[in-house]
């Protein structure tokens, strides 16, 4: 269990921003039947290749695309994923463009119908679906290895993203379908806490609005500035290509420049500006008044960027701090010591640019104000000091646990596209580990006290606090 605990902790950091995925060609009962099998072969040979190194290899595409591959034979499966610099911080002054026009993107093709398309790929028994966050707007593919199946299927994805047509009447269908989402998300409080949360903490900059937009900006949004998105930002030399599983590096080649056949090579957009570094004008707390039995809490502040070198004692004390469960002096104190919550966590959120740190939980209105007392008290306390055997504990956990991070295709393929979007060292999951072992409690408390700054800390409540 305390393995286990470390594991979902340590990948917190990552999965957090990625993109919501959203299947759009389900896979067929063929495909289902076999599943079962495919997982449980997929943990016995995953759980080997856990404890090696995981050999990435990177190369620049022809198209000026960036490769990254890692060849997985154990199965006989592929994995794709392909990563565009087109998240919401793109959207401009229409929120929500990026995620419309992921949404819509591979649903119609200048060759193939929706139901056409459907059909074609459960006959394949393979899946494809697209996701968006801040920072990036990404499609996948899932396949088997077989010539008959993979060919074709390939042919269909690369299809998706170079042929896509934005008709008006599924971009109608498809806003209603938001909308209506959108709309049940202004009734839920912890929709409501996290957008606050984001506009409080960054305000202007492109990472403060919603990733999905408002209601007023979606109801705004045209076809034109959905088909004029994908044409800036959906080019070759804005991409990056992750490719796991049972095929060589010539194969590999070959598939990352048949992908994009067709697409502009483009350019890469410029780089999203900083946001404003945090600054020391005392503690701001927001109430939204909303009626609801519990009130939802949201503090924190803007943290580090994705390859900062302090990232890993940052990310080591985070997880002694709130990021492993009920390890966690967060959870002790908040939920154990005083049973405020059923629970309470924190975790830093790195992206392009600096990315928040945040606090979360929820609790009954008439103990709101306490709970926030005693999330202070005990970020203060660890700030100054914290106990030795507790650091150790928490630090054999992570180090014992990492393998799991890295035992399935899915998981390598999900690493191994952030470090090719951020440009992180191709041995960052061999290092990791290590660099976590190597660090003091000097050099951690020394991280957390450079970039986290308790006396500068921002944060939301909705419900009804007393």
């Amino acid at each position: 269990m305390r393995l286990l605990t470390a594991y979902v902790a340590l990948i917190l950091d990552f999965t957090k921003q990625q993109p919501r995925t959203q299947m759009r060609l389900q896979s067929s009962p063929k495909w289902v039947r076999f599943t079962p099998f495919l997982l449980g072969a997929s943990l016995l040979l995953g759980s080997h290749q856990a404890w090696s190194t995981v050999n990435i290899q990177a190369w620049q595409a022809d198209n000026g695309a960036k490769v990254m591959f890692v060849h997985a034979p154990q199965l006989p499966m592929l994995d794709i994923k392909v990563a565009f610099d087109a998240g919401s911080a793109r959207d401009g002054e229409q929120w929500g463009v990026a995620s419309m026009m992921t949404t819509l993107l591979g649903l119609k093709t200048t060759q193939n119908s929706e139901a056409e398309l459907a059909d074609k790929m459960n006959a394949l028994g393979a899946s494809m679906g697209g996701g968006v966050n801040r920072d990036m707007a990404s499609f996948t593919l899932r396949s088997l290895t077989r010539p008959s199946i993979l060919k074709p299927a390939l042919t269909l994805f690369s299809e998706t993203l170079s042929q896509s047509v934005f008709e008006q009447s599924i971009f109608d269908r498809e806003r209603k379908r938001l909308l209506v989402g959108l709309k049940q998300q202004a009734l839920s409080p912890s929709s409501m806490a996290s957008k606050a949360f984001w506009k409080g903490l960054y305000g202007q900059h492109p990472y403060g609005h919603p990733v999905a937009g408002s209601i007023e900006t979606v109801e705004a949004l045209t076809l034109q500035e959905i088909t004029a998105f994908y044409q800036t930002y959906i080019v070759s030399q804005n991409a990056t290509i992750a490719i796991v599983g049972n095929v060589d590096r010539q194969q590999a080649e070959a598939i990352a420049e048949q992908l994009l056949e067709g697409l502009p090579i483009g350019s890469s957009p410029e780089p999203i500006a900083a946001p404003a570094p945090v600054q020391s004008t005392g503690k701001s707390t927001e109430i939204i008044q909303f009626d609801s039995s519990q009130t939802y809490f949201k503090m924190g502040q803007i943290g580090v960027e994705r390859g900062n070198p302090d990232y890993y004692a940052l990310f080591l004390g985070n997880h002694l701090l709130g990021g492993s469960g009920f390890a966690s002096l967060l959870m002790k104190e908040v939920r154990e010591a005083r049973g405020l919550v059923y629970g309470v966590s924190s975790g830093f959120a790195p992206m392009r640019q600096a990315g928040p740190w945040i606090v979360g939980l929820s609790t009954k209105n008439k103990t709101a104000k306490e709970a926030e007392k005693v999330v202070n008290e005990t970020l203060a306390a660890f700030m100054k000091d914290f106990d030795n055997a507790h650091f150790q504990d928490i630090k054999d956990n992570l180090i014992g646990g990492f393998p799991l991070r890295i035992d399935s295709n899915a998981k390598i393929i999900g690493y191994i596209s952030m470090i090719g979007f951020y440009g992180l060292p191709l041995d960052y999951l061999e290092a990791f580990p290590k660099a976590i072992e190597k660090l003091t409690k000097a050099e951690v408390l020394a991280a957390w006290q450079r970039h986290i700054h308790p006396e500068s800390m921002y944060s939301v409540m909705v419900g009804m606090p007393e």
